[in-house]
């Protein structure tokens, strides 16, 4: 089988709705932070009262509620303080 890539956006309707395309695989959730793997790297939402309403692997479709505070892209290792105090 062929690895297609996905084609990865983000829409976000008044910080309080946001859209994810190409999303590989949600990492972590919670109130305050969704940590995700997308087709163009790993992507961190920060904000506050943070939901998912819906994630289909299979379309690689993420739906978010929630205000949106911070979107963040991240490659390769995070810094040593940061791996040191998780």
């Amino acid at each position: 089988m062929e690895n297609i890539k996905r084609t990865h956006s983000i829409t976000v309707q008044s910080r309080s709705r946001t859209l994810v395309t190409g999303v590989d695989k949600v990492i972590d959730s919670s109130p305050k932070l969704v940590d995700m793997v997308t087709s163009d790297g790993s992507l961190s939402v920060r904000g506050d009262g943070l939901h998912i309403l819906a994630f289909s692997s299979e379309s690689g479709e993420l739906t978010l509620e929630g205000r949106i505070d911070r979107m963040e892209y991240c490659s390769g290792k995070k810094p040593l303080i940061g791996r040191i105090f998780k």
